[in-house]
C-alpha cells in the first residue's frame, strides 16, 4: 500500500461542476415546461384537431418559441448555437431531402423480396403530383417541429454538458418515446424510430445544420407515406395516386400495418446509413486535419 497521500479534491472545482449540472438541468427543464405551455396553449386557442397540417404548424410554432426564448434567456445565444442558421437553408434542405428519400430505394427493395407487392390505382399524373406537392408541404412542418424540439436546444445544451455521445443518446431515446403510442406500434418498430433518431442526430452533428436533418425527415416520411403509398409511423397519411399496395408480406421484414418503420429492412438501411454518415464525417475531419486516414 503506498504512503503517497492522494490529493484532495478542490471544493470549488466539484462545486462548479455541480452547479453546471444543474444549470443544464434547469434549461432543459425550462425549454421542456415551456413548449408544453405554447403547445396547450397554441391547442386551446386553435381547439382540437386531427389535421396533419394543424398539428404540424402547433408543434413547430411550440417548439421555435422555447428555442427562441431559451436562447434569449441563455445569454442571447445565436441561433446558429441551435443549427438554425439563415443561410444555405435550400441547400441543406435539398441535399437531407435527397438523402432522406435515397435510404427509402433499399428498404422498398428488401420489402419487394419481403412479399410486398403494388398494382394500379385510379387519378392522373396531374393528380399525383399535385398530391405529391401538398403532401410535402403538410410533411415538412411535423418534421422541422420534431427536429427543432428533440435536436434543437436540447441536443446544444446536452452536448455542450455531456458530449455529443450522450446528447445523441438522450435525445434518440426521446424521439422514439414520443413515437410510443403510435397505432400499430411494436418492439421492433420502436428500435426503427431510435435507429431514425440517432440517424437525424448524427447528420445533425456532422452538418451542424438543423435544416439538413429536417430534409433528411422529410424526406423519409414523403418517400414512405407517398411515393411507397406506405403508412408513416403507423399512420396513414396519405392515399396516393396510381399505385396501391395490394399485399403486405412479412410483417417482420416490411413493417406491415405500422409501415416501413416497422420491418427490418428499415433496420438494415437505417444502419447502412448511418455508417455511411459517420465515415464520410470522419474523413472530412481528416481531410480537413490534413491526416492520414
Amino acid at each position: 500500500m503506498s504512503d503517497t497521500p492522494t490529493a484532495p479534491v478542490a471544493p470549488g472545482r466539484s462545486s462548479g461542476t455541480f452547479r453546471r449540472i444543474l444549470e443544464a438541468l434547469l434549461r432543459l427543464g425550462g425549454f421542456t415546461i415551456l413548449f408544453i405551455a405554447v403547445l396547450v396553449g397554441l391547442s386551446l386557442a386553435g381547439g382540437a384537431s386531427e389535421n396533419l397540417l394543424v398539428y404540424g404548424v402547433t408543434i413547430c410554432l411550440a417548439a421555435l418559441a422555447a428555442t427562441l426564448v431559451l436562447l434569449r434567456l441563455d445569454g442571447r445565444r445565436p441561433m446558429t448555437d441551435v443549427g438554425l442558421h439563415r443561410t444555405g437553408v435550400p441547400s441543406h434542405l435539398f441535399r437531407g431531402f435527397a438523402f432522406g428519400v435515397a435510404i427509402v430505394i433499399p428498404v422498398v427493395a428488401l420489402s419487394l423480396a419481403g412479399g410486398l407487392r403494388y398494382g394500379p390505382d385510379g387519378g392522373t399524373a396531374i393528380e399525383y403530383l399535385g398530391t405529391g406537392a401538398w403532401t410535402a408541404l403538410v410533411l415538412f412542418f411535423p418534421a422541422a417541429g420534431e427536429e427543432i424540439l428533440c435536436r434543437g436546444y436540447p441536443l446544444a445544451v446536452i452536448a455542450e454538458r455531456w458530449g455529443n455521445a450522450v446528447a445523441l443518446l438522450l435525445t434518440t431515446v426521446a424521439f422514439s418515446v414520443l413515437h410510443g403510442a403510435n397505432p400499430e406500434v411494436t418492439p421492433l418498430a420502436l428500435l426503427n424510430i431510435a435507429l431514425a433518431g440517432l440517424l437525424l442526430g448524427v447528420v445533425r452533428i456532422a452538418t451542424g445544420s438543423l435544416w439538413a436533418a429536417t430534409g433528411v425527415h422529410l424526406g423519409w416520411n414523403l418517400a414512405t407515406g407517398f411515393l411507397a403509398d406506405l403508412p408513416v409511423s403507423g399512420l396513414s397519411l396519405v392515399d396516393a395516386p396510381l399505385i396501391e399496395v395490394t399485399r403486405t408480406g412479412r410483417d417482420f421484414i416490411t413493417g406491415g400495418a405500422f409501415g416501413a418503420e416497422g420491418g427490418l429492412a428499415s433496420t438494415v438501411a437505417i444502419a447502412l446509413a448511418i455508417v455511411y454518415v459517420l465515415r464520410r464525417e470522419r474523413r472530412s475531419r481528416l481531410d480537413s486535419s490534413g491526416e492520414a486516414p
